[in-house]
């Protein structure tokens, strides 16, 4: 075998060690896609399920200031009092 003979054999094995490398990393890279994916497919379920419970917290206190607005009228009014003379105070308090 002459010397043309040893280097495509030398040749032949680098492309082969190449290619094994080249197979490696691109399997390497599908897995780490498919563990992004799933996580984010794990944040999507937690949004979809924080959305969820605010549409259902949203509708619960649309319903109650709709059926009982004249009550929430009433808290509003004792708060806005309280509140009055809270400030009252405390600016004689300051004088």
């Amino acid at each position: 075998m002459g010397p043309g003979g040893i280097a495509t054999i030398i040749v032949a094995s680098s492309l082969l060690i190449v290619a094994v490398a080249i197979a490696y990393a691109i399997n390497r890279v599908g897995k780490l896609i498919d563990e992004v994916k799933k996580t984010v497919q794990s944040v999507n379920k937690i949004v979809s399920t924080a959305e969820n419970f605010t549409e259902k917290v949203t509708g619960s206190i649309s319903n109650l200031i709709e059926k009982n607005s004249g009550f929430l009228k009433v808290i509003g009014s004792l708060v806005g009092a309280f509140a009055g003379k809270k400030f009252g105070r405390s600016d004689r308090e300051h004088e």
